[in-house]
């Protein structure tokens, strides 16, 4: 992440595909917390698409997860996703995560 906030978000992407590959589905919490991020970048590339696909597999695997990261990832993804209200994807996404916790 810290590409990322130095504004090399296609290594920052790049970066957080290889941790999903290193931590597998063993290790949901840290798979949802990089679920999580890697959203966000994708966010910030301008690719709403992609980011709320991410996003849902972040759900899917943070899905029962009680963690303080897990928790503050849910509830960056809704501010994040209020600039897209207007899509019935992103407030759907909104509306799962608030039921999840965030």
């Amino acid at each position: 992440m810290i590409l990322s906030r130095l504004g090399d978000l296609d290594a920052a992407e790049e970066h957080l595909h290889l941790a999903l590959d290193i931590h597998g589905l063993d290790r949901r919490r840290t798979r949802a917390i990089v679920l999580a991020d890697l959203g966000g970048v994708r966010l910030r590339q301008g690719d709403v698409d992609g980011a709320m696909a991410t996003w849902r597999d972040f759900l899917g695997c943070a899905d029962g997860i009680r963690s303080v990261k897990v928790q503050a990832a849910l509830q960056d993804m809704r501010v994040r996703l209020r600039r897209h209200s207007g899509v019935p994807e992103a407030q759907e996404l909104r509306e799962r995560a608030a039921r999840a916790g965030g």
